[in-house]
């Protein structure tokens, strides 16, 4: 039995039951909260909050934080050093109305984000992935050992259309 433990072990991960970010760790709930990345390579985790001047009004020169949740470190929080702001994890954005911007992520500004606000003042962020309208809750990203690649982009969150949980895979062609 012993001898065909690893065979067992590989057809359960390749069946579906094993996924990449089983036990990683949920960033807490936070006021604004709209966010949050992992990767394959470590469980740090990247957090993107919405950053309001008052009550149901975005700020209109940084309408979002983003930091990290090292948790190779014990889960502190730290700002993003200069090269993952600017390559990586960093967020630019378009304001397009009152409380609405366009928005892009610094590794891969193709992919467009939208932040809007409920009428109940709570914001949000949609993204568009294989024709589906997606209220994003995280994305998980599988990248190559050193981190310098990304292979796809697991978005979930939940089908704007319906309401329900969903998860949208996005190749990234090379």
């Amino acid at each position: 039995m012993k001898k065909y433990l690893p065979i067992l072990l590989l057809i359960i991960a390749l069946s579906g039951f094993v996924t990449p970010q089983q036990e990683y760790p949920v960033p807490p709930a936070a006021p604004g909260h709209l966010f949050y990345i992992q990767h394959s390579n470590n469980h740090n985790t990247f957090v993107y909050d919405a950053n309001f001047t008052s009550p149901k009004k975005l700020d209109d020169k940084e309408p979002v934080k983003v930091y990290r949740i090292t948790y190779t470190k014990g889960g502190i929080k730290e700002e993003l050093n200069p090269m993952q702001r600017k390559l990586a994890y960093g967020i630019d954005f378009k304001k397009t109305g009152t409380n609405a911007f366009d928005c892009t992520l610094a590794a891969y500004p193709a992919k467009k984000l939208s932040l809007k606000l409920h009428a109940d003042g709570k914001p949000y962020v949609t993204v568009t992935v294989n024709g589906k309208n997606i209220v994003l809750k995280k994305m998980f990203l599988l990248v190559n050992k050193t981190g310098t690649s990304v292979i796809h982009i697991d978005f979930y969150g939940k089908d704007s259309a319906t309401g329900k949980e969903i998860k949208e895979r996005f190749i990234i062609e090379k």
